[in-house]
């Protein structure tokens, strides 16, 4: 497959933009998918558990997703615990916002329950007005370097139309703790506060609780290693079968399988386009 876009450097279907400066600790990056002549058709396209949100725009025809429906036309995926599955065709062509821990609560508050592992219509939570500009002016833009744009000023206008819930940045502490491995009851201590509100509020933003989010974070960090080839895909479990364990149940394989298969061609370019702080999603 040979697409060019916006640049005329880079050619293919897939490509990573940086948000907006104010956008930094809201959203990782924009990423491009395009497949016009439909050359995946047909072809499941699997993602990965993820500590993360993706906000969706399609800018072509629609995905299929796991169930064989169409996905939204703008879509919020909450924190994924479990694999997903979506098939493209010919005209595919979305953008995702790889929106942060932080990022997810700001923007999106109280998500969490009726967000994880779900693919939410995002005029369900934001009113179908702000839904509705959001697709319309992606899908005016069409050039990855405008869509970037666009998605830029719509983040940026929610962001200056509400204020940040009383416990963010409370959260936003302990996330950092559990992220770098530290135990629950620390990370509770971090954001000034006790394991059973850090609990609550894990749940009410993003359907998980703090345990299950730091297992996600590990897991993250081993299967990023696995993609990039590093040595360090054990980091964070106590011992390789721990790992392995913990790969067997959220992934359904053993990470000496997954790196004896050819990754994706998603893997493969967003594992190598990315930085390290960003998510492993496609798998």
């Amino acid at each position: 497959m040979v697409l060019r876009f916006g640049a005329p450097h880079i050619v293919g279907m897939f490509l990573t933009l940086p948000p907006a400066p104010p956008l930094a600790s809201i959203v990782h990056s924009y990423w491009f998918v395009e497949d016009i002549p439909g050359q995946h058709q047909g072809r499941p396209i699997r993602t990965s558990p993820i500590p993360a949100a993706v906000l969706s725009v399609n800018v072509g025809r629609p995905n299929a997703a796991e169930d064989g429906s169409l996905v939204p036309d703008v879509s919020l995926l909450g924190l994924q615990s479990r694999p997903r599955s979506w098939q493209s065709w010919s005209n595919t062509y979305f953008v995702m916002a790889m929106l942060t821990i932080a990022g997810l609560v700001r923007l999106f508050p109280g998500t969490g329950a009726g967000g994880a592992n779900r693919l939410l219509d995002l005029g369900a939570i934001t009113g179908d007005a702000q839904a509705s500009a959001l697709s319309r002016w992606v899908g005016a833009a069409l050039e990855p370097a405008r869509v970037a744009a666009e998605l830029d000023r719509w983040l940026i206008q929610k962001l200056a139309s509400s204020e940040p819930v009383p416990e963010s940045a409370r959260l936003s502490r302990a996330h950092d703790v559990l992220r770098s491995g530290g135990s629950v009851a620390t990370a509770a201590e971090a954001a000034d506060t006790d394991r059973r509100q850090l609990q609550r509020w894990c749940h009410r933003h993003f359907g998980v609780g703090p345990k299950e989010l730091a297992d996600l974070e590990r897991l993250q960090r081993s299967l990023r290693s696995a993609q990039t080839g590093n040595d360090d895909s054990v980091s964070g479990f106590s011992d390789q079968p721990h790992q392995i364990r913990n790969w067997r149940r959220r992934l359904g394989i053993t990470p000496g399988a997954y790196q004896d298969d050819a990754p994706s061609p998603m893997a493969a370019y967003f594992s190598s386009n990315t930085v390290a702080a960003e998510p492993a999603f496609y798998l």
